[in-house]
């Protein structure tokens, strides 16, 4: 059992995402928030039907990326083919109501939950380009890495969706959910534009 949720394993583990679902080159690394409460389907889990996809963040990054042409079909092999990951900044499965809260924590870099992010760190450390999905993301990826400056971000408003500095590797956006995801195809043509600047995605 995990201290941090009291389940048993987390999504990530379960499905043995980094066995089953790790791209054979790693060019884009997403850290998102965390995979909703517990009786949320997982982000690796295929649904039934990617036409009814009922995981937001799932339906809405797939279908962005495919639009943008980085990924040849929204679905999960299509993502994984494209050289993505996704992980979250917390893997537990929790209520709305403690993301919510860790959430608010986050955008001053105060969020518990997310103070040791060290399952990131490999991934973080391989990646080409490293897309930080909302701020319990960014809260996460800045404890991960130093190269992730602690300053506070209104990512809701321009300049972002866009890198955090100047050859920067990380890309900043709001998180993709139901209240986003008409924003995912844009997101996505950002996140094209940083890449392609720093030589990922030259082929598309």
């Amino acid at each position: 059992m995990h201290a941090c949720c009291g389940a048993e394993k987390h999504g990530w583990d379960r499905l043995e995402v980094e066995r089953y679902w790790l791209p054979p080159i790693l060019r884009c690394f997403i850290v998102g928030e965390n995979p909703g409460d517990t009786t949320s389907e997982y982000f690796y889990e295929r649904p039934a039907s990617y036409a009814q996809d009922e995981v937001a963040v799932r339906r809405a990054l797939l279908r962005g990326l495919h639009q943008q042409g980085l990924i040849a079909e929204a679905t999960l092999e299509g993502f994984q083919e494209g050289g993505f990951l996704f992980d979250h900044a917390i893997r537990c499965q929790l209520s709305p109501m403690i993301v919510s809260s860790e959430r608010q924590k986050a955008m001053r870099y105060a969020s518990r939950r997310v103070r040791n992010a060290d399952h990131l760190s490999r991934w973080l450390s391989q990646s080409r380009v490293v897309w930080v999905m909302g701020h319990l993301a960014s809260n996460a990826v800045a404890n991960a890495s130093t190269e992730f400056p602690k300053r506070r971000r209104n990512i809701s408003m321009p300049p972002y969706p866009s890198e955090i500095a100047r050859d920067s590797m990380f890309f900043v956006s709001e998180y993709l959910s139901w209240r986003t995801e008409a924003k995912a195809s844009a997101f996505a043509e950002a996140l094209k534009r940083f890449a392609q600047e720093r030589g990922v995605f030259g082929d598309v």
